[in-house]
């Protein structure tokens, strides 16, 4: 037995490791507008093993149980034994739980807040709360370090990602566009993240950003520490969209990458799937060429645009913020967890056809003409009639044949395993179809048609389209209840086009 384990033992040495292997894949966890259950956490962590995932990267916001800055936590915030709980068996499972804390732009949660106040890009207008001034002395270190210390303590791992993306605002305050004037905008960014990197470096944990920024100026990217990791994420377009990645490898940086499985122009009424399966055949192969050693598949529940619900005329005292857009949530997702970890766990190129056939008969039994309306399904077309000079009175009543057409042959697969996941996908194609029947109505409500003879035909159209969102909104309660701590916070009819309807127009159901 001891002569056999030995040369078991040199096989293994002697077996080559694959140089274009990842070190860390893994999900990107969004909290900002929809908040996990304990056992949906826990379920996704099973599956992310049972598909080899080894990371998380979690971004939790005002659901993590802060101590030093107990005012950031929100009513959804879960006990420090939660996520302690919840690390350590993701550990046991071989995954790994990298935290995400945002310190620069996207801080609308904790800017809000008077506390945090001094450290604003503005403190006049509420819509520029979302981004930390960069030019504010010593206050941003004192503010950071205590949550990233709060942050840290919780988590092993030794990588701290720290955000830094979409820094829209640089130079919008007057001390910024002066010191912008004189540095330059790379400058401007670079001075503020190395003091950011030096809080985590300090904790003896590895900083990592966003590298939309950085790759856009990079003239200043060599005053950034040369431990810092630059994750570019790329959501299907052309490669260096950003800027050149070249430029971070000659300044020793190391580079991770980013797919994603839900970001604009998704949100709770339609996904463009075939974008993100596209995602994966063409950014994932590019990553290896360039020796990225860990992915990340970006979950995001909203676009990270928010609207402010003022105290007074001064436009200082946020009482509410509520985000602009969401996504459905990742219940609905597991075909493209799926076609991350296929992808990433392969180096052939992905083949999101192929895939969608072979998942569709694994999970849910269907045969090859079943397969073949899934993915029509899964190829519809994403409606966006304001975008590209198209004509919304072509596009929207077009798409809302085509999808009929398809709940035509939808309504005919059941699946032989795994109900409730696939039951997600029908809820889904009827808010598909209910949002496009109320952007028709709203067509006819805000043209010329909308005169005081007309409205009663208007209104008589459009309160069925109500009636049947109220419906949908039951229906996606009851199927998420246990997925989200508040699924009644993103259901349809509460927010989005339906809600403002019934507010606007003064329509009841």
């Amino acid at each position: 037995m001891k002569k056999l384990i030995l040369i078991l033992a040199a096989l293994c040495l002697l077996t080559p490791v694959r140089a274009d292997e990842f070190d860390l894949r893994g999900m990107h966890i969004d909290m900002r507008a929809q908040v996990m259950t304990m056992p949906a956490l826990y379920k996704l962590a099973d599956r992310s093993a049972e598909l080899g995932m080894n990371a998380l990267l979690m971004e939790w916001e005002g659901s993590f149980p802060f101590k030093e800055n107990a005012t950031i936590r929100n009513r959804y915030a879960y006990t420090e034994k939660e996520v302690t709980d919840f690390i350590s068996y993701c550990a046991s499972k071989g995954i790994e739980v990298i935290p995400l804390q945002n310190c620069f732009g996207h801080m609308e949660y904790i800017l809000q807040h008077q506390r945090y106040a001094k450290i604003r890009e503005n403190n006049s207008n509420a819509f520029l709360f979302s981004q930390v001034c960069p030019t504010v002395a010593d206050i941003p270190e004192e503010v950071f370090e205590s949550i990233f210390r709060d942050v840290a303590r919780l988590h092993p791992s030794k990588y701290f990602h720290i955000g830094c993306d979409e820094t829209r605002l640089l130079g919008a305050c007057r001390g910024c566009k002066a010191e912008m004037e004189k540095i330059g905008p790379s400058a401007l960014f670079c001075q503020y993240v190395s003091r950011m990197c030096k809080i985590v470096s300090d904790m003896g944990k590895i900083p990592v950003i966003w590298g939309d920024i950085v790759l856009k100026y990079p003239e200043a990217v060599e005053m950034l520490p040369k431990d810092l990791i630059i994750m570019d994420w790329n959501y299907g377009w052309k490669v260096d969209h950003f800027g050149k990645l070249e430029n971070m490898e000659e300044a020793g940086l190391e580079l991770w990458g980013a797919t994603s499985l839900r970001s604009n122009p998704d949100h709770i009424y339609t996904t463009d799937w075939m974008k993100h399966f596209n995602n994966l055949t063409t950014y994932v192969p590019f990553m290896r060429e360039k020796g990225a050693k860990v992915m990340f598949n970006t979950s995001w529940s909203t676009s990270g645009v928010y609207g402010f619900t003022l105290d007074n005329s001064d436009n200082r005292d946020v009482i509410e913020i509520q985000p602009l857009r969401q996504c459905y949530p990742l219940s609905a997702y597991d075909i493209l967890i799926a076609a991350f970890a296929k992808a990433t766990g392969s180096d052939e190129v992905f083949d999101p056809k192929s895939f969608i056939y072979e998942y569709c008969a694994d999970r849910y039994g269907f045969d090859e003409q079943e397969c073949a309306v899934m993915y029509d399904y899964f190829s519809l077309a994403q409606p966006m009639p304001y975008f590209w000079n198209q004509k919304p009175e072509e596009v929207i009543p077009a798409s809302l044949e085509e999808t009929l057409a398809l709940r035509e042959r939808f309504a005919g697969l059941k699946a032989r395993s795994h109900r409730d996941e696939f039951a997600h996908f029908g809820l889904m194609l009827d808010f598909r179809i209910n949002w496009l029947k109320w952007r028709i109505a709203e067509m006819k409500y805000e043209s010329p048609e909308g005169t005081q003879e007309n409205l009663g035909a208007i209104h008589s159209e459009i309160k069925p389209v109500l009636r049947e969102a109220y419906k949908l909104r039951r229906r996606y309660v009851r199927m998420n209840k246990d997925y989200l701590k508040d699924p009644m916070a993103s259901s349809v009819g509460e927010q989005g086009y339906i809600h403002k309807m019934e507010k606007v127009y003064g329509l009841t159901r």
